[in-house]
């Protein structure tokens, strides 16, 4: 796993000196009434801060704010998929963010999935070449996970590309932390088999 681990923004530290209501009203009039005056209210507020979490997680100034604009362009785009009974307007914001960045990650293949844990602790006596001859198909893998159900995707994505614990992938989308470990599990499974494996 390449990507550093990621932590979860608070709340309290994401919408220091504003009103919730006032992002979701922003984000709401977007949605509605394409307001332009909104849309820069919440460019103000968030896009310095999306740049400067991509910077914690380890992308260049340049990359930072290019995610950072992409970020915003899409808030803009999408506004009215937002759905305030399921998560805060920051917590939408920073997930797009995040989705970006693991899309950009993906198309210049900076990353690796390790399929199983175990597989670090596997000794099978193969020097470094032949290992890496041994390595799953890091093409057809990534399109194996795309095939994955949304539920699924999202829980690989959070632990496995974003670093999450089982407990932050489980705060992070409001579900049982058992649930959570069920859908990596289920997800494994068919990993394994799309990539010709005996389960």
């Amino acid at each position: 796993m390449l990507l550093a681990v990621t932590n979860l923004i608070p709340e309290s530290e994401n919408m220091a000196g504003m009103a919730v209501s006032e992002a979701v009203d922003w984000l709401t009039s977007v949605a509605k009434n394409r307001d332009r005056q909104a849309f820069e209210h919440l460019y103000d507020y968030f896009a310095p801060r999306v740049k400067s979490y991509m910077m914690r997680q380890g992308a260049d100034e340049s990359s930072a704010d290019d995610l950072a604009q992409e970020t915003m362009v899409q808030i803009w785009r999408k506004a009215h998929h937002y759905d305030p009974r399921k998560s805060a307007v920051s917590t939408w914001i920073f997930r797009v963010a995040r989705n970006l960045q693991i899309d950009r990650l993906r198309k210049h293949k900076l990353h690796e999935v390790e399929l199983t844990a175990e597989a670090e602790h596997n000794d099978d006596g193969l020097g470094a070449h032949e290992r890496f001859e041994k390595r799953p198909d890091a093409e057809k893998l990534t399109a194996l996970i795309g095939t994955l159900p949304e539920e699924q995707m999202d829980v690989v994505r959070l632990a496995f590309f974003e670093g999450l614990s089982h407990s932050e992938v489980s705060y992070q989308l409001s579900i049982p932390i058992g649930t959570v470990k069920s859908r990596i599990r289920l997800a494994f499974d068919k990993l394994r088999m799309g990539m010709g494996e005996k389960i």
